[in-house]
């Protein structure tokens, strides 16, 4: 069971590893295309999928609601390399994600089934990568505004709200 800090640090190493600036707006597509991901926009015939990976052994391909907002669909690619790092390393497989999926903010330590804890972990992680630790306690200095924040860093105020109060700045 990992914890939001092992998850944060996944996230973190994996920028690094990458070499995509994560000095400000983290382009989650090209992280994704540095890892051999692609990246499609998609027709899906339950609305409620925001999107979905999906690793094969010939290729992975990380599918996303061609209908979403743009800071919805960053998120989501973003939390679906969560799924792709921290879940599918080992192996084949799939994660499909609908809103309930991403409404998963719960304390990790309350008992819950392994695929809220699993959504969580992606969550996290997906938070991470496009919001790193460094970058917004630089960029808070300067804004200090959850929604000014939230248009620098190209995420959801939501989002943005659950990083800043994660890091302690919300008090």
């Amino acid at each position: 069971m990992a914890t939001r800090k092992a998850i944060e640090d996944e996230a973190s190493k994996l920028l690094s590893r990458t070499g995509v600036d994560s000095t400000g707006p983290v382009d989650p597509v090209a992280v994704a295309n540095e890892l051999g991901l692609k990246v499609y926009n998609a027709t899906f015939a339950d609305e409620g999928i925001h999107g979905l990976i999906a690793k094969r052994p010939s290729s992975t391909s990380i599918y996303v609601n061609v209908n979403d907002r743009p800071v919805r669909k960053r998120f989501t690619v973003a939390h679906e390399l969560g799924h792709f790092v921290l879940h599918l390393a080992a192996g084949e497989g799939e994660f499909i994600d609908t809103q309930d999926n991403f409404r998963t903010v719960q304390d990790p330590d309350t008992p819950w089934d392994a695929p809220r804890r699993t959504e969580w972990e992606a969550n996290v992680f997906a938070s991470a990568l496009l919001m790193p630790k460094d970058a917004v306690l630089r960029a808070w200095k300067e804004i200090a505004d959850p929604e000014g924040m939230a248009a620098f860093f190209q995420v959801s105020r939501q989002a943005m709200t659950f990083r800043l109060d994660s890091l302690g700045l919300l008090e």
